[in-house]
């Protein structure tokens, strides 16, 4: 069954996946011909003329981030424009490709690609490397992976301050202009978890359930832009979080 291909975000990869017949169509689209990463499949595809209502077998082609994406009405589907992301997608003819395609529904597979694949940037190392120094390894769990208190719907963690607790909490869709965030992979606990979690790319745009690490506070936060979302730099706070 087709869904948003965000865990394969960073990979190359070729997919296929089947969509019911009759399909309800996401409001969550962004993008024309190229989609953001956290478009919703099935509509898309109806979109780019791939399918019509009735269904049916589709692949898709991951790609790299652009810099805009633009947003068009077509075949009775409206998707919207959008800034800088970090991923997107393609629709291909499966004749087009090599035989090394993957399912959508083979999530545990797709997800090693993908995380083997973001391990060899120079970004991703360096970051693993000043996580492993604070002895906060392992940022690779997925959504499968998930523990923790549940909270409820995230907004900060302040309240956990001190604790070393690990969370989880749910996001609603479209959460990129609530709140401030401030640092990059380790936030200040009174971060906005929601638009933090999609600047960490643990999340789209669509929402989702999060789980997070409250850790103690830092020297110093780096601010950064990724996904559409900008955080801000900021000096010693008393507490942190970071995703697990």
């Amino acid at each position: 069954m087709c869904a948003a291909p965000t865990s394969w975000a960073g990979t190359d990869m070729v997919l296929t996946c089947t969509c019911p017949a009759n399909f309800d169509i996401s409001p969550s689209l962004w993008g024309t011909d190229i989609y953001t990463a956290d478009s919703y499949i099935c509509s898309t595809a109806l979109h780019a003329s791939v399918l019509d209502r009735s269904g049916g077998r589709v692949t898709i082609e991951m790609l790299p981030g652009r810099n805009s994406y633009t947003g068009t009405k077509r075949n009775g589907v409206a998707t919207r424009s959008y800034g800088e992301y970090d991923a997107s997608y393609r629709f291909v003819n499966p004749r087009d490709t090599d035989s090394n395609t993957a399912s959508v529904s083979d999530r545990n597979r797709s997800n090693a690609n993908a995380r083997k694949s973001r391990s060899g940037s120079s970004f991703e190392r360096n970051a693993a490397a000043i996580l492993g120094s604070l002895g906060l390894g392992n940022l690779g769990q997925t959504t499968n992976q998930l523990t923790g208190e549940d909270i409820g719907e995230c907004r900060a963690a302040s309240k956990w301050r001190g604790t070393g607790k690990t969370l989880s909490c749910s996001c609603p869709a479209n959460t990129e202009n609530t709140g401030s965030v401030w640092g990059t992979d380790i936030y200040t606990d009174d971060s906005y978890i929601c638009k933090a979690a999609l600047h960490a790319g643990r999340i789209g745009r669509s929402g989702g359930q999060v789980s997070i690490q409250m850790l103690p506070g830092q020297s110093s936060y780096a601010g950064t832009r990724r996904n559409g979302v900008t955080t801000m730099s900021y000096r010693s706070y008393a507490g942190s979080y970071r995703f697990n």
